[in-house]
């Protein structure tokens, strides 16, 4: 799906309004481009790659997958990216020349493909879910904060029928007595 300018500029303010943003909005001239790394490159992955890279002054500089089929099929599209079968070697190459990294791969690689983005002070877009335990959100949280880098998470489809019923098991006190309740999304 192509962003409009319209949406950007919309998505851009909401973004700069946030602590951790302005990082990536104000420490550039309004005529350079944002260079960008994808860790993964197909299905989900290469729906964040389309989206994030259908904005004109989006540059996709590097490519991470493991999967040698999809990182030729995502070379084609972007053949000015630097391509890369490990995240970690394609971090410690690309780390000054990237502004920001999507980690849309298997489930447990994502905390740690995070962290180490972090970890450079990359702004970080990221696919659901984020960690499979708290300690990691708690890291991802603190790491970000220290660094001054942006995350966000990948909820697409957090409202269908079936979260809107454990919504309902909840209230309903089906699963028993809930203290708290966290959900963030946009």
């Amino acid at each position: 799906m192509k962003t409009s300018r319209r949406q950007f500029l919309l998505s851009a303010s909401a973004l700069a309004s946030l602590p951790a943003f302005p990082a990536i909005l104000s420490n550039r001239s309004p005529n350079s481009l944002l260079s960008h790394a994808c860790v993964g490159t197909a299905n989900m992955a290469g729906a964040d790659l389309n989206s994030i890279s259908s904005h004109k002054r989006t540059h996709i500089t590097a490519l991470c997958d493991v999967d040698s089929a999809y990182l030729a099929a995502a070379k084609k599209r972007h053949p000015d990216a630097r391509i890369y079968r490990d995240w970690r070697e394609m971090l410690e190459k690309e780390g000054n020349k990237i502004d920001s990294v999507n980690v849309s791969t298997p489930d447990h690689m994502h905390a740690p493909a995070v962290l180490a983005a972090l970890a450079r002070g990359k702004n970080v877009y990221a696919q659901k879910p984020l960690c499979h335990e708290l300690a990691d959100c708690r890291k991802i949280e603190k790491l970000a904060q220290a660094k001054g880098a942006g995350t966000q998470l990948g909820t697409q489809i957090a409202s269908w029928i079936c979260d809107r019923q454990t919504v309902a098991y909840i209230e309903s006190g089906a699963i028993g007595a809930i203290k708290h309740v966290w959900l963030f999304t946009n």
